[in-house]
């Protein structure tokens, strides 16, 4: 049994690969980097726009080359056979559009509105979504823009997400949605502003939204580098926590693809994961080094995912072949991992492993060998799995700070491990 699943995650490894690092294009770096199907389209750091069609092993200009500017990408969207580009640097012109047509693309043409640069922009099939002096409307491609109402908030609003049904609009932890352009909005928030972590952190701003499936998937930033991911079914009106994502770190990016979720971390401890079912995640940082770790977006075509952050270095790595099973993607052997975060107030998350199903006990213990809390003590399948300890007894009274121990018996199999709660 357990030879047959170690072949099955070798066979799964050969075709995951490993990330690697990407070729840059000739003027700049990566700054901004979108896919489109097997296309890849990349704004770069000296504010030239190139374009990919075999996974970023050559690129292309886009389309003529624009005026060099250092570090002068803002912002980059495509949406139907139109690509938009954004430079804020010096007196302007700032916001183009690139078209393309019989002869390929090209050329850039300045859009109209240039009195400021263009540095946030959403759209779905019909309207394209920007901030001039408040949330503004296009529906011929930039041409012009018509003004829609704002929600009840003062100061800062960011965009978040357009689909065919809403608007998605926030101003730090407060999230808003609109059906109607602006006539009515909704304060959607619930839950999202308040489970996350005690004192002294706070939510403070929403950092990544996308769709998954026919669910929303949102990033909220506490602070510290910690976050908290959540998951709603019905556009937004109710949240649930994805309480199994195996760290607390900030997740900065989200991407979905062939119905498996991807998100990467702002973190060097964590990097990229991915699951199909909300619940087991895969950790996909293989061959990153810490230094690369950090997420700042990632994209996929049909057959890669990309990922730039932290360093000048942009990276792929094959999307995982996990055929029509997911439970084959399982373990070799029973581990259980250091809980983080270490030291801890008052909650800590604690992942462990199991190769196949069986009766699996997770205990706290202080000290003196006596148990605090009984966490898990009953029979599980295998699978990558997580549990957490809010630092309470088995009456659900709050412990003292200190030294404990965790133990996990599975089979024939027992470790224990130390962590350290603070008050």
């Amino acid at each position: 049994m357990i030879k047959r699943i170690a072949l099955i995650l070798f066979c799964i490894s050969i075709l995951n690969g490993q990330w690697q690092e990407i070729n840059q294009p000739d003027i700049g770096t990566i700054s901004i980097i979108l896919a489109n199907g097997n296309k890849l389209f990349t704004a770069t750091n000296q504010a030239q726009v190139f374009t990919s069609i075999d996974q970023a092993n050559s690129w292309g200009i886009l389309a003529d080359t624009m005026d060099t500017q250092p570090y002068g990408a803002d912002l980059l969207l495509k949406k139907a056979d139109a690509v938009f580009f954004t430079q804020n640097i010096g007196s302007g012109p700032y916001n183009y559009i690139c078209l393309s047509g019989f002869a390929g693309w090209g050329p850039w043409q300045e859009l109209p509105y240039q009195s400021s640069a263009l540095t946030s922009m959403v759209a779905n099939d019909s309207l394209i979504f920007t901030l001039l002096n408040g949330i503004s409307i296009s529906s011929d491609m930039g041409e012009t823009w018509a003004e829609i109402p704002e929600p009840p908030s003062t100061g800062y609003l960011r965009l978040n997400l357009a689909t065919n049904d809403y608007l998605y609009v926030s101003h730090g932890c407060q999230i808003y949605r609109t059906a109607d352009l602006g006539q009515t909005w909704e304060d959607i928030t619930g839950i999202l502003d308040s489970e996350g972590f005690a004192s002294p952190y706070s939510c403070s701003t929403v950092l990544a939204m996308a769709t998954h499936e026919d669910k929303l998937i949102i990033s909220m930033y506490w602070g510290g580098g910690l976050g908290k991911i959540f998951v709603s079914d019905d556009y937004g009106t109710s949240w649930t926590g994805l309480y199994q994502f195996p760290v607390d770190h900030s997740v900065n990016a989200i991407v979905s693809k062939y119905n498996v979720l991807y998100v990467g971390t702002g973190s060097s401890l964590s990097g990229v994961y991915y699951t199909n079912n909300l619940i087991d995640w895969i950790d996909y940082s293989a061959g990153l080094e810490s230094y690369d770790r950090s997420v700042s977006q990632l994209v996929a075509t049909n057959e890669f995912l990309y990922k730039t952050g932290s360093t000048i270095n942009s990276h792929q790595i094959p999307l995982p072949q996990l055929g029509s099973n997911w439970g084959t993607l399982i373990p070799i052997e029973v581990s259980i991992y250091q809980n983080y975060p270490n030291p801890f107030n008052p909650v800590t998350s604690l992942r462990y492993d199991l190769p196949e199903d069986g009766l699996v006990n997770i205990t706290i213990y202080d000290m003196m060998g006596r148990v605090v809390k009984t966490l898990v003590n009953s029979s599980q399948t295998a699978g990558y799995k997580s549990i957490r300890w809010n630092a309470t007894n088995d009456r659900n009274e709050p412990v003292s700070a200190g030294l404990y121990l965790y133990t996990i018996q599975a089979g024939e199999f027992r470790q224990t491990k130390k962590m350290v709660l603070l008050k």
